[in-house]
């Protein structure tokens, strides 16, 4: 019973430090390009996370396969102590990089303690590098570059296809033309015929108070609704993606408890969304503000391209169980926007790409010290 208790302790310990730090991925955008307040913006991503770590436990059997026995060889021999430090490692370095602004990837971290862990409690040898290098490396290396390119490319895309004159075109109105009444003059014998009213549909694109003031009453769609709903997708993508590696661990702990005090599957990821919900609505602002404030100036259409691409990539990584950062990705993709207008504030950039750098061998220390307490513990 007590080792079910510490393993759902741990995991909803490392679930809010998780949604502290994450929760920014998805509304720094809405943030920095003043669609919206920091209250309004983190209300917003948390309950789309909160969704998406509900429909991680239906979609994302690849990320669970990948993060629960995917890193280690045959040979290791998986113990509890192990699996509940791997937890603990990453939770630590994720709180520490929350008080300290910096926005860091949990996958980054958790990867690191499994590596930590694995080598203290079983040997180097024991770890899956073919596997580290294809599955987990590269995705985490190449997501925030994609992310980057992919966010110049369809700025560029965008203003070429709008073309200088409608650069600034950022509403797009649905309006009825008065239906013409069409009519066929039948033989003299018959009456005249009128055809059903057909009612003719017109789309137009344009700068949005015009578009208000020229068509009061058309449907509008404007950037900030595709801002708002991009946002959502993001926070809905890191949902599924991030719930279900800290599910794993968890599930590979509770699997080595005795007994019959393993913990369910449906109980963890309901566990670790509350968590998720919990640390975004009581510590994200933090790591927020230096994604929205201090790496780039940017509008809300250059927020909406980053969070298209972002919610693209992390979706897709999820669903194959390619473990890629959310972090990294819109990260990336905020970079991206800075380096297509040239105003990148480099300082914040060289702090965070430390912080990156960072992760991966402070979590894998702090692993492999939580293993030691461990095993001093339960001896």
């Amino acid at each position: 019973m007590i080792d079910g208790v510490v393993i759902l302790l741990i995991a909803a310990l490392l679930a809010y430090a998780n949604g502290a730090n994450d929760v920014s991925k998805g509304i720094a955008t809405l943030v920095g390009s003043g669609v919206a307040n920091y209250r309004r913006a983190i209300l917003w991503g948390t309950l789309w996370a909160g969704l998406g770590g509900g429909v991680a436990f239906v979609v994302a059997g690849a990320m669970l396969a990948t993060f629960g026995t995917g890193l280690l060889g045959a040979d290791a021999s998986p113990s509890f102590a192990a699996a509940t430090a791997s937890l603990a490692g990453a939770g630590v370095w994720v709180f520490i990089a929350t008080r300290r602004r910096l926005p860091v990837s949990t996958t980054h971290a958790l990867v690191g303690s499994v590596v930590g862990v694995g080598a203290a409690a079983y040997g180097v040898s024991a770890i899956a590098w073919s596997a580290l290098g294809s599955g987990v490396a590269v995705p985490l290396l190449a997501s925030p570059l994609a992310a980057l390119v992919f966010t110049r490319l369809l700025s560029r895309g965008l203003t070429f296809g709008l073309g200088p004159s409608r650069a600034a075109a950022d509403c797009i109105c649905l309006t009825t033309k008065p239906a013409a009444q069409l009519a066929w003059t039948a033989p003299a014998s018959t009456a005249l015929i009128a055809s059903p009213v057909i009612a003719e549909l017109s789309l137009t694109a344009g700068d949005v108070n015009e578009c208000r003031n020229a068509q009061p009453a058309a449907l509008r769609i404007t950037a900030d609704h595709l801002h708002w709903l991009s946002s959502g997708a993001v926070s809905f993508a890191r949902g599924v993606n991030d719930a279900p590696k800290i599910v794993a661990l968890a599930l590979s702990a509770s699997a080595l408890t005795s007994g019959s005090t393993g913990v369910k599957t449906p109980w963890l990821f309901a566990l670790v969304t509350v968590g998720m919900v919990a640390g975004s609505l009581m510590a994200g602002r933090r790591v927020t503000q230096v994604l929205a404030e201090d790496v780039t100036p940017m509008d809300h259409r250059e927020g909406l391209t980053a969070n298209l691409v972002t919610a693209t990539l992390v979706t897709a990584g999820a669903v194959y169980g390619l473990p890629m950062s959310t972090t990294h990705v819109s990260s990336g993709g905020i970079v991206g926007v800075g380096a297509e207008r040239r105003s990148l504030n480099w300082k914040t950039l060289r702090e965070i790409g430390l912080a990156w750098v960072v992760t991966l061998p402070a979590s894998a220390l702090l692993g492999a010290g939580a293993y030691v307490l461990a095993r001093l513990l339960l001896s």
